[in-house]
């Protein structure tokens, strides 16, 4: 069963052409704990990112974290992609099994398709 927690969607993020899908399967509460500066770092970079438009995050037991970003374009998701806080995030989750044992990630653009 999936439980979604953030902010209702803004009006814009139907105006999104690009859409980031992804989750990471961590190894217990206390990776969580270990993630949450690196998330809040990570959130405020992204939420001053140009052609940023909304996030929510979504949960899946028993240790998933998931994240659903909606971005004006597949430039503006791919250039967030690249900042310092998201690849710092990203070295932290792939370091082994010692944070996480698994994750996806899907890009999809407005034409219905992978962008």
């Amino acid at each position: 069963m999936m439980r979604v927690r953030g902010e209702e969607p803004r009006r814009e993020a139907a105006d999104a052409t690009s859409v980031f899908v992804g989750a990471t399967r961590y190894t217990s509460p206390l990776a969580w704990l270990r993630l949450a500066p690196r998330w809040f770092a990570m959130v405020r970079q992204l939420k001053r990112m140009p052609g940023y438009v909304h996030h929510q995050v979504y949960y899946e037991p028993p240790f998933t974290l998931g994240t659903i970003g909606f971005f004006a374009t597949r430039e503006d998701l791919l250039r967030f992609s690249r900042t310092g806080a998201h690849r710092e995030l990203m070295g932290w989750a792939v370091d082994g099994t010692r944070n996480a044992t698994g994750g996806y990630i899907r890009l999809y653009g407005s034409d219905g398709g992978r962008a």
